[in-house]
This record gives C-alpha cells, sequence and structure tokens, in this order.
C-alpha cells in the first residue's frame, strides 16, 4: 500500500481520537502532509473506531486530485488543503466535535486558555471562525483565512474545533488540551474564586515557547 505508514499514523490518530471520546462514529477528520505534496486523510463513511490505513485517502496538495478513488474522500478536504496551502509550518490538521469545546462554538463565550500555563503555552488563544455550511468552499475559506500564524486552534461557529500541528502527536494533543481547557473553564465559571495567568505569566510563557 502506497505510504502505509503515514496513512496508518493518521487512522491511528483517528481511532485514539474516538476512545478519548473527542468525536463520534461518523465525526471529525484527521490529515497530515507528506513531503512529497500529498495529504494523507481520513475518508468519509468510515467507522472512527476501527478505521485503519485503508479507509485513509490521499489527495495532491497542489491541485486536489484523488490518488486513491476508491474511497469517498472527507467533505472537509478542501479546508484542510487550503490550511496546508496558506500555512507551510503546519503539518497535520485534527478536526472534531468535542461536547464540551464544541459546546462554546455555539455561545458568546471564549474558552478560556489563561487558567493553566500548559493551555496557554500549546494553544495561545483560541481564534473564532465564522460559520459556513460543512463541506463547502466558504468554509474552507472561512478556516484558512481566519488560522493565521501563529493561531494553532479555533473554534467553527455552531459546527466543531480544528487543531493544527507541526506533527499529528502535537495536533492531536492540543486538540485533547482544548477540550481540557473548555471544561476548565465550566467548572470555574461555576466557583466563586477565579485565579487566572497574569498578563506578565502571559508573557513570560509567550517568550517561553517563541511566540
Amino acid at each position: 500500500m502506497q505510504y502505509e505508514n503515514e496513512r496508518g499514523q493518521v487512522a491511528y490518530f483517528m481511532r485514539r481520537l474516538y476512545r478519548q471520546g473527542l468525536t463520534t462514529t461518523s465525526g471529525g477528520n484527521i490529515s497530515c502532509l507528506i513531503p512529497e505534496g500529498i495529504m494523507a486523510i481520513t475518508a468519509s463513511q468510515w467507522d472512527k473506531c476501527e478505521i485503519q490505513a485503508d479507509g485513509v485517502g490521499l489527495v495532491s496538495l497542489e491541485d486536489g486530485h484523488s490518488l486513491t478513488p476508491e474511497l469517498k474522500l472527507s467533505i472537509e478536504t478542501e479546508m484542510h488543503l487550503e490550511i496546508y496551502r496558506n500555512r507551510p509550518d503546519v503539518k497535520a490538521i485534527v478536526h472534531a466535535h468535542p461536547v464540551t469545546a464544541t459546546a462554546f462554538c455555539a455561545m458568546d463565550e471564549a474558552i478560556d486558555t489563561h487558567l493553566t500555563a500548559e493551555a496557554y503555552a500549546l494553544l495561545g488563544e483560541p481564534i473564532w471562525i465564522p460559520y459556513a455550511l460543512m463541506g463547502t468552499s466558504q468554509l474552507a475559506h472561512n478556516v484558512s483565512s481566519c488560522m493565521k500564524a501563529p493561531c494553532v486552534c479555533g473554534l467553527m461557529e455552531n459546527h466543531g474545533v480544528l487543531a493544527l500541528g507541526a506533527t499529528l502527536l502535537a495536533a492531536f494533543d492540543r486538540l485533547e488540551l482544548l477540550e481540557a481547557a473548555a471544561r476548565q473553564t465550566v467548572i470555574t465559571s461555576q466557583m466563586n474564586s477565579l485565579h487566572q495567568l497574569t498578563k506578565e505569566q502571559l508573557q513570560e510563557l509567550d517568550s517561553f515557547v517563541g511566540r
């Protein structure tokens, strides 16, 4: 199988995403960029709990041509392609619908990443992405227009969340951490004592991660 290792890794992280309760059987998509100018992306209509390498499609980054015509590509293929074309620093993308973080996509409230050093260091400030119908060129445009460097995660209005990384592990880690930060935001909002990182501490973290 062509690029079996890369396709296997994409499938592995999708199974892991499902096991962690961060997506549903049919929801979400994961991709990575292969040096030869090819994107590996989870195909549509595959059980995310069971997906293997043969359920991951290959697409030309240059023209979006499918190199695996036997597979039905994810409806968000164009969105992934547009991010890679506009962000040379990004090599992997995880898009999913974790319950708590996605709830913030339907509210006028932000996920607070100022509660822990880990969240702010790895996530920065999540970007808000205006709504567009799933699988459309308009959604791809909205996402690629908003996800400018150094942004690494975004909230897609009334849709789901997105995390970017230099590796599949980095992108997965950020999506998992975004869900954790969303839960922390909900928990602390119910308490009478909120202790966020200070402006000076945030600036120190920016310097620490080179942002």
